[in-house]
C-alpha cells in the first residue's frame, strides 16, 4: 500500500537534486563569465591629468570621473585652472625639475661589471641619493611618472628610465641630419624622397651604437613622435637636460609631406613638435629597451 508514495517521494527527490545540480552548474558558468579576463588593452589604469597640488596622490582617470560625478573631488585637484600655477611646468611654481632640485653630480652606473640596469640604478642612488629619482607625485602637478637615473658618465651624460613605460632615455649623443639620426639608407626613388643612401651612414646613431658603453644592457632606437608625446606626459621635460633649442629628431615623417622631405622634431624646452626638412642637422637622442 505504501509503494506508490515511496515512488513519488523518490521522483521528487531526484528532480530537486537535478534542479540543484543544474543551478550550481549555471552559477559556475555565470561565475566564469564574471571573472573572465579582459581583452588585452582593456581596463588599463591611465593617470588623470587634472591639475593638482604637488605632493598629493595622482588619481587614475576612472577615479577622477567617479569623484567629479559624485561632487567629491578634493580641493587639492583643480578642474578650474589657477592662473598663478597651472602653466605647463614653471620651476618652483607647480613643478620642480631635476635642475631645480639639483642635478646628480657623482658618476654612477658605469661599471662594465654591472648586470642589468637595476644594479646601475642602485649604484646611482647610493651615490646621488634623492637627486637620482624624480617622483611625479612629489615634483609633478598632474599625472607624471617616476624616473630613475641609470647612469651618469664621466662626460656628464645622463641616462634615465621612465618607470611607467620602463623605456630608457639617453642624453643628446650627436647632431645630424634625419638619415644619419634614424639609420635610414633608402634611395630617393621611394616616393620622391630625399636620398638617404647618400646622406646616411653605415652605422645608425642609435640602433647599432653602444651608447655610453651601456649596449649590453639597453637596445636603443630613435624615438618616434608618439614616444615623445607619451614621455612628455610622463614628465620627460622636467627630468632630462634640455641640450639646445634646435630640437631632437623623431623617427616619424610628416604625413603631409608627400614627397617625404620633412620629419618631426621634439623641443625639450617647451614640449612642442615641429616638422622640418630632413636634410637639416638636429639633435639626436635615443630611447631604449632594458635588457636584464
Amino acid at each position: 500500500m505504501n509503494f506508490p508514495w515511496v515512488t513519488i517521494l523518490l521522483v521528487v527527490f531526484l528532480v530537486s537534486c537535478g534542479d540543484d545540480l543544474a543551478g550550481k552548474q549555471r552559477g559556475q558558468k555565470g561565475a566564469r563569465e564574471r571573472t573572465a579576463q579582459p581583452i588585452a588593452g582593456e581596463n588599463v589604469l591611465i593617470n588623470s591629468q587634472v591639475h593638482r597640488i604637488r605632493g598629493f596622490n595622482i588619481l587614475s582617470s576612472s577615479d577622477e570621473i567617479e569623484l567629479i560625478l559624485n561632487n567629491k573631488l578634493p580641493n587639492a585637484y583643480r578642474i578650474i585652472p589657477d592662473m598663478t600655477l597651472d602653466d605647463e611646468g614653471t620651476n618652483a611654481k607647480n613643478i620642480m625639475t631635476t635642475s631645480g632640485i639639483g642635478r646628480p653630480g657623482i658618476e654612477c652606473g658605469i661599471e662594465e661589471s654591472f648586470k642589468g640596469i637595476e644594479n646601475r640604478i642602485k649604484d646611482c642612488y647610493s651615490k646621488n641619493k634623492d637627486k637620482s629619482i624624480w617622483s611625479g607625485k612629489l615634483y609633478g602637478a598632474s599625472g607624471e611618472s617616476t624616473w630613475k637615473l641609470v647612469a651618469l658618465t664621466p662626460s656628464g651624460k645622463e641616462i634615465w628610465q621612465d618607470l611607467r613605460t620602463n623605456l630608457v632615455w639617453s642624453d643628446v649623443i650627436a647632431t645630424a641630419n634625419w638619415c644619419k639620426a634614424s639609420g635610414n639608407k633608402q634611395s630617393s626613388s621611394i616616393n620622391n624622397s630625399i636620398d638617404c643612401s647618400s646622406l646616411g651612414e653605415d652605422q645608425s646613431f642609435c640602433v647599432e651604437a653602444n651608447i655610453e658603453s651601456l649596449g649590453n644592457n639597453i637596445k636603443w632606437r630613435l624615438p618616434t613622435r608618439n614616444d615623445y608625446l607619451q614621455a612628455d606626459i610622463n614628465g620627460l621635460r622636467f627630468v632630462l637636460k634640455s641640450g639646445s633649442a634646435t630640437g631632437s629628431w623623431t623617427a616619424t615623417l610628416e604625413a603631409a609631406s608627400g614627397s617625404r622631405e620633412k620629419a618631426w622634431i621634439y623641443h625639450l624646452t617647451n614640449g612642442t613638435l615641429e616638422s622640418v626638412e630632413m636634410t637639416t642637422e638636429r639633435l639626436v637622442r635615443c630611447v631604449g629597451a632594458p635588457v636584464n
